[in-house]
């Protein structure tokens, strides 16, 4: 069920799994980047869930400030809402890429598991079998 629907990202709910899942299309920066994390956030305390996918498939870029917005703010209060799991597929752009992985590599280690597919439908098969212990 489509929870947000913006030119820049899409966010849904997925009862069978279940997890929330964001679809990251084109650029999305500063105000617009974390009004749909927040979105997310409030969708995945709402349901009451541990999981989410990060569709990076059409992502083009992350900003500096953006990462260091996650890292520092976002990802302390999703883990506080219960958040631990993320499946993410890769971004086809090389700078998305990077900077995924740069937010990855700066998430607190230890409390969040991460994965990485080329593969949509694999990552929400692998989210759906994946079993989160909550600490």
């Amino acid at each position: 069920m489509l929870y947000y629907d913006k030119k820049w990202c899409k966010i849904s709910y997925h009862a069978d799994v279940p997890c929330i899942q964001l679809d990251w299309c084109g650029f999305a920066t500063g105000e617009k980047f974390r009004e749909a994390c927040n979105a997310a956030l409030a969708l995945l305390k709402e349901k009451k869930v541990s999981k989410m996918i990060a569709n990076n498939s059409q992502a083009k870029l992350v900003s500096l400030e953006d990462q260091k917005w996650m890292n520092e703010e976002w990802f302390p209060q999703a883990y506080a809402a219960g958040y631990r799991t993320s499946a993410v597929v890769e971004s086809e752009n090389i700078f998305n890429e990077v900077a995924v992985k740069n937010i990855v590599n700066k998430m607190e280690n230890g409390k969040f598991t991460v994965q990485y597919f080329h593969n949509l439908e694999r990552a929400k098969e692998w989210l759906k079998d994946f079993k989160v212990e909550l600490v």
